[in-house]
């Protein structure tokens, strides 16, 4: 396995789990105070601070080299499993539909803009 795939691999499966641990907080307590569009962008700033942290320090210890090809693909190799267990989980609720219309709403592209982000990341912190 390479190392970007590797890395990428890892990081997703990292930023999904920071992402399990936010959401309730972000659903039953941010969420009813502030609305969504708010809520989720307050939870943007820890999940953004997590890529920040963890990205660069796995790239590190998977011998992702520093260019952008590979820091690039450890981005989008991250995706995967982010969008995977999105869409599992969707299926699973029986709610894909809404899922993904969920999208549209401004609290959507906020979350558009943080798999952006996952994406870059590796990229922009070498």
């Amino acid at each position: 396995m390479s190392a970007p795939l590797r890395a990428g691999l890892l990081y997703g499966a990292a930023m999904f789990a920071v992402g399990f641990l936010l959401g309730p907080l972000r659903v039953l307590v941010l969420e009813p105070a502030l609305g969504a569009a708010l809520a989720v962008a307050a939870e943007a700033v820890p999940m953004l601070a997590a890529m920040l942290l963890i990205a660069p320090r796995i790239a590190r210890a998977q011998g992702v080299a520093p260019g952008a090809r590979p820091r690039l693909a450890m981005g989008l190799f991250a995706l995967a499993p982010v969008l995977t267990a999105e869409v599992a989980m969707a299926l699973g609720l029986g709610r894909l539909g809404e899922w993904i219309a969920a999208f549209a709403t401004p609290a959507g592209l906020i979350g558009l803009a943080l798999l952006a982000a996952l994406v870059v990341v590796p990229l922009l912190r070498r």
